[in-house]
Parts: C-alpha cells; structure tokens; sequence
C-alpha cells in the first residue's frame, strides 16, 4: 500500500525538520520601525520630547505628516518647535534611516544558513530497452554552516556601529536646526536696530537740512549726516540680506520650500542664562556619550570579527557533504560522500592583513576623536563662561551707561548747552551697545549649544565659530535708545 503525500510530511524526519528550518530562515524580515525603535533607545535621554519614533520610520503618511508640519507652521516657532519640524520633514533622516536599513539587511544575510543544492540526472541508453535510469544527489557546503556564527558577529558590529552613526545624525540635525533658529532670531533683531539707525540718521539729516537753509550749519555739516544716512541704508541692506541667508540656511534643515517657507519668529533672542554646568567630570560625561566613538568602536569590533573570521576561513579546510542515489533498474543505490578542500595557497592572508589594517586605522581615529572631544569640551565650556561674562558687562554696565550719557546729553540739549547732532551721537551710542549686546548674546548660545551637543554624544557637524556676521562698530548706523 502507497504512502500518501500528507501522512509523509506528518512524518518528524530530520530533512523535514532541515527543509522547515531553512523555509524559516529564508522568511525573516525586519521591517523599517525596528530600526527607528533601536535609533530611539540608542539616543534615550538625548531624544527631543514629543517626536514619536513613526516619524522617522516613515510609518506616519505623509498626509498627516504634512498636516502636523503646518500647524507647526502657522504658529510664531520657537526653537523646540523648529526642531519637531526638521525631525518629521527633513529627508537626510529619512535617508540615514534607510541607511541602517542596509546595515540591517546585510545582518539578516549574513545570519541565514547556505542553501542545499539539488541534483537530478536522467540517463538513458540510445540502444535497446533498457529503462530509464535516474541519479538524485543532495549537495551542503558545511564549511559556510561552520562560518555561520563568525559571519553573523561582524555584520552585527557594522550594525551597531551604523545605528550609532544614524543616532548621531539625528542628534546632528536637531542641534543644527537649534542653532540656525537661533541665527534667524539675531539676524532679525539686527535689522530691526538698523532700520531704526535709519530712521535716527534720516531724522538727522532733515535736521541738517533745515540749519543749512537758515545758514546755521555749514555744508561740510550737511553732507556729513548725508553720508551717515547712506551708510544705516547700506547696513539695512546687508541686514535683510544677512535674515534672508539665515532664514533659507534654516528652510534646508525644515526641508520647506513654497508657501511653506512664510513662517515668523516672534520671540526675540533670550538672554545669556547663568552657567550651571559644573566643570569637574565634563570630560568623562562626553566621552561616555559620544556617538561618534561608539561608531568606531562598533567598526573596531567588526574589524577583528573580520580577522577572525578570515584566520578561521583560511586554516578551515572547505568542507561539503552530500547524499546521493542512484536507481538501477528496480532498486535503489544509496551512498553518501564527503569533499574537503584543503588550504594550501589561499589562506585568506590579503583579507587578514586589510582586516588587521583597518583596525589599526580605526584605533587611531579613535584616540584622535576623544583628543578632538576633550579639547572641544574645554573650548565650548571656557566659551560659554567668556561670552556669558561679556553679554552681562554689555547689558549691566556698557548699556546703562550709555543710557546715562544719553539722558545727560538730553538735558544739555534742553540748556541749549549742545546741538541735536550731539544727541543723535549719544543715541547711537545706545544702539551700538544693543548690536553689541546682540551679537555676543549669540554667541553664547552658539558656545552653549555646541557643549549640550558634545555632552549628548555628538562631536562631528560642531560649530564653535564665532557670529558670521560682525558686531556693529559704527555709531553712525546705531538706532534709537529704545531698541533694546
């Protein structure tokens, strides 16, 4: 009596259970999310609040996502908000993510067992009547199956090394777009002190105008505060140009283009707050947090699982074993046999030596990167401290004191001891201190940004650089003592 189909598959055989394993195996996939859930947890507490991990895996569409950017959108940002923005819409993310997704899936390759090889011959002599004679072979590289554990350990260290690097990038790009809103925010204060120069100086001039008529000032006098009003036009320009730079520098970072790009910054720059962070143990805190050694440790560990890898490979002779059968007629002929490849000449020497190499490379960019950490650490710390001490000098003892003399220059004026051009001067003494008050302002915050940056564990993409734009200097393009 035959077998049945069915009643032979109920049957717990090894190459049944062999066949399932491998159809298991073949089936593993990891979807997108479980990648932004490691990238969420490998940043923890350096994760901005309120971003839901959907949104970098792509699984929020785009619909809402566009939805969620424009109520953002529609309210005066801020820089939490500016941040939430460039995290769900800008597409380097989304790209780094997919990123991690190659690492992923060479992870998943290199974690599946070699596939069996079948063979199947028919023969059949071309004289007489001889029946049909069949050979079925089963052909597995063992080799591979043995190499199996090691190829797994370093496609695993890339991975780790790749999400470190991916959480970097998320981090990078949140403290990026930090520090172009707070640009935004200086450059629009900025042109608002010029266009109230403007405004003094042109006030100036009909002033000057005037006198000369009645023959009370020289023309020497008059094309002076022509001048002065030409140069506040200019530094109103180069204001307007300096907003427009830092607005579209921070519509990259948003990934906004269109309508989109109308958004308004309200608040104006914060002041310089006091400095809370204590100097002992910085050093260690960023060290320990850094993403970017985390990368090269990840990539230091795939290097020597490499080595092994190729040190294993080549002293392990290529083994593969098979069964075969062979039908004479009406019986079977079973057998089995077993092929080994003996490593004579090749013993992976080149692959251990670029293992062994790249390694090295790394060790050193390692100890290189921590020297670079250390000494930014100290630069953005004795930054923050030297910035915050010359904002609290500008506004607590220059601005006032400017104001003073302004007042005193009032009430000269009010004497008829000095003339109107003496008060513009004092008035654009005011000014200039607020420029000044301004721009070391942000200055501060760039310093301040960039040591919460290295403390969070991202060194790489640090600005440390001072202000792009310099501070005013000219008393002639001031503004009104009311600008502050």
């Amino acid at each position: 009596m035959k077998t049945s189909t069915l009643s032979r598959w109920k049957r717990p055989a090894a190459g049944t259970l062999l066949a399932s394993a491998l159809a298991l195996g073949g089936c593993v996939t990891v979807p997108l999310a479980s990648d932004a859930r490691d990238v969420h947890t490998t940043l923890g507490a350096r994760w901005t609040p309120g971003v839901p991990v959907s949104a970098l895996s792509g699984e929020v569409s785009r619909q809402d996502t566009d939805t969620e950017v424009r109520t953002l959108l529609s309210q005066p940002l801020t820089a939490d908000s500016a941040v939430r923005v460039a995290l769900l819409n800008n597409r380097e993310v989304r790209a780094a993510m997919h990123d991690l997704g190659v690492a992923t899936g060479n992870l998943v390759q290199a974690s599946l067992p070699p596939n069996p090889e079948v063979e199947l011959e028919l023969r059949k002599p071309t004289e007489g009547d001889d029946p049909v004679q069949a050979d079925i072979g089963l052909e597995y590289d063992l080799s591979e199956l043995i190499l199996l554990p090691l190829r797994r350990g370093a496609a695993q260290a890339e991975r780790s090394a790749e999400r470190a690097r991916t959480a970097g990038t998320v981090l990078e790009l949140a403290y990026r777009t930090r520090l172009a809103f707070l640009e935004v925010q200086a450059r629009q204060q900025q042109l608002e002190l010029r266009n109230r120069a403007l405004q003094s100086a042109q006030a100036g001039y009909g002033t000057a105008v005037e006198l000369e008529k009645a023959g009370n000032i020289p023309a020497l006098t008059l094309a002076n505060e022509r001048s002065a009003v030409e140069s506040a036009r200019l530094a109103v320009a180069e204001s307007e140009s300096a907003l427009l730079d830092a607005r579209e520098a921070l519509n990259v970072l948003l990934g906004l283009f269109g309508p989109d790009t109308a958004w308004t910054v309200a608040a104006p720059l914060a002041d310089p707050a006091e400095v809370q962070e204590p100097g002992e143990g910085l050093e260690a805190r960023a060290i320990e947090a850094s993403l970017d050694l985390a990368e090269l440790r990840g990539r230091m560990e795939s290097a020597d699982r490499r080595h092994q890898l190729a040190r294993t490979e080549g002293l392990l002779p290529h083994l593969s074993g098979g069964f075969h059968g062979e039908r004479d007629e009406d019986r079977w002929e079973l057998g089995a046999h077993l092929t080994v490849g003996l490593p004579v000449f090749d013993r992976k020497q080149g692959e251990r030596m670029a293992a062994l190499s790249s390694r090295e490379s790394l060790k050193a960019r390692y100890e290189a990167t921590a020297t670079a950490i250390r000494s930014s650490l100290r630069q953005a710390r004795g930054r923050v401290e030297s910035t915050a001490r010359r904002a609290r000098h500008v506004r607590d003892v220059l601005l006032p004191a400017r104001t003073r003399a302004l007042d005193e220059t009032v009430l000269q004026y009010n004497a008829m001891q000095v003339g109107v051009f003496e008060v513009l001067r004092a008035q654009a003494a005011v000014t200039d201190a607020a420029s000044t008050y301004v721009e070391t302002s942000l200055e501060h915050h760039r310093a301040r940004s960039a040591l919460e940056q290295l403390l969070a564990g991202r060194h790489q993409g640090l600005e440390l650089g001072p202000s792009r734009v310099s501070v005013t200097t000219n008393a002639s393009a001031a503004a009104p003592a009311d600008a502050h």
